[in-house]
């Protein structure tokens, strides 16, 4: 069963951090969907936001696991329906056998802006849910991908719950 769910971390920012929570994940045979990393707006502190495949009990190992760094100062899940979450998608897709229109029509459903016309490729700009964008992908599919690429899911909590908080 493909059960993606998402993960904060707030971590603190030193160097190799990175590096001890993907061997972490590693070893334990976690699979990560996407990964990102930022200053989380707190000094001294980054955070990543995490999908991973698994079941509530794979992530709550997973987060229990997390929570074994030294640097990872919080770990929680961060639910689809009590979230806002986003991610931006390049994706360039061939115009070989297929009428530009057509393309125009899908990518139009899902607000993808065309930024540059090849002589046999349209190039696309998307953002949206992860939901939205794995939508998309599997809707041009049919058109023929060429290349694409996805910068990993943005995420915070809805409402005033803060993972920065650091008290």
């Amino acid at each position: 069963m493909d059960n993606k769910q998402i993960i904060g971390l707030l971590v603190h920012n030193h160097p190799g951090v990175l590096l001890r929570v993907t061997s972490l994940i590693s070893r334990r045979g976690f699979n990560i969907d996407s990964l990102t990393v930022s200053p989380a707006g707190i000094e001294g502190y980054s955070r990543m936001t995490i999908r991973i495949n698994g079941d509530d009990n794979q992530v709550d190992q997973f987060i229990s696991q997390m929570m074994k760094i030294v640097d990872v100062k919080k770990a929680e899940v961060l639910p689809e329906d009590a979230s806002v979450a986003s991610e931006l998608i390049l994706i360039k897709i061939s115009t070989a056998e297929h009428d530009n229109n057509d393309i125009l029509a899908v990518t139009s459903k899902y607000h993808a802006s065309l930024v540059n016309l090849g002589n046999h490729s349209m190039t696309f700009r998307a953002s949206g849910t992860p939901t939205e964008i794995d939508t998309l992908v599997s809707e041009v599919k049919e058109f023929g991908i060429l290349e694409m690429a996805r910068t990993g899911i943005a995420a915070l909590e809805n409402g005033d719950k803060l993972l920065a908080n650091v008290e």
